[in-house]
């Protein structure tokens, strides 16, 4: 992979975030790996030469890199902190670094905006979920059990005069969030299917993968060319709908958030290339 800095930043800050660019290994999985799309990490290991990122792109990247530094630093005496675990399953390697483990107590710190966490209802994202539990049943492999887990997130973009105006919007720039906890049997049903997902020949990405967002069904009487209301799923939709022969269900589209401004490898993708119209 190539870094370009077409930003011209910062010497110290390019070299800061070009430490973490390694090609996937077959047969060898991070945590984010794992519960990342198996397309993704498919094309990154067949066009890994050819991928081009700007160092920008790191930035957020680099914040979550010093906050872990500082958290690590003033870990609780007798916790393990930013501990790098290893376990051998099923004729693979599975790798990760777990945040905090203390007290039979996994907490994972999260740097994330304000509206991310707002958009989940004050609940863990999914994604944070399965990450966690596979750190979880990591852990118990090496004879650390783990009864609890937790985010810890930093809201880095909060407004003080919002959280004056808004009721639901969090009091100060922190919140913590308790994590669903599988049982092991649980735990480890998930990392096969991941395993089995990652083996697939020719994966697609799921719309959840891509980040499907905007996504509507708006209800019209007629003609009219203004809804009468805009529902987020097809169901309400359709309830409203019956409720009158004149009313209309119309599907307004989304947009894949990931394919259009985070996905490193969209270029090279074969599911959106074919959706573009784009020969391969």
């Amino acid at each position: 992979m190539k870094l370009l800095n077409n930003y011209n930043l910062p010497e110290a800050i390019v070299n800061a975030v070009s430490t973490y660019s390694y090609p996937p290994q077959e047969g060898r999985y991070s945590v984010t790996d794992l519960i990342s799309p198996p397309q993704i990490r498919q094309l990154k290991m067949k066009y890994w030469d050819m991928l081009e990122e700007d160092v920008s792109q790191r930035l957020w990247t680099l914040l979550a890199q010093a906050c872990h530094a500082v958290l690590d630093k003033h870990s609780p005496e007798e916790a393990l902190s930013e501990e790098k675990l290893i376990v051998e399953f099923e004729g693979v390697t599975i790798t990760g670094r777990s945040d905090l483990y203390h007290e039979e107590r996994l907490e994972d710190y999260k740097i994330v905006s304000v509206y991310s966490f707002l958009l989940e209802d004050g609940k863990p994202k999914k994604e944070w979920e399965n990450q966690t539990n596979v750190y979880a049943w990591m852990l118990h492999r090496t004879n650390r059990p783990v009864k609890e887990i937790w985010i810890r997130a930093i809201l880095r973009d909060f407004k003080q005069s919002e959280a004056v105006r808004n009721s639901d919007y969090p009091a100060i720039p922190f919140q913590s969030v308790k994590v669903p906890l599988w049982t092991l049997e649980g735990q480890e049903r998930y990392i096969r299917a991941r395993l089995e997902a990652h083996k697939a020949l020719n994966p697609q990405c799921s719309d959840e993968e891509r980040w499907l967002r905007g996504e509507a069904w708006a209800v019209y009487r007629g003609d009219n060319t203004k809804a009468l209301r805009v529902f987020d799923n097809e169901e309400s939709a359709n309830k409203l709908a019956e409720t009158n022969k004149a009313f209309r269900v119309v599907y307004r589209a989304g947009t894949y958030n990931r394919c259009n401004n985070y996905c490193i490898v969209s270029k090279f993708c074969p599911q959106l290339r074919k959706e573009r119209g784009v020969q391969t």
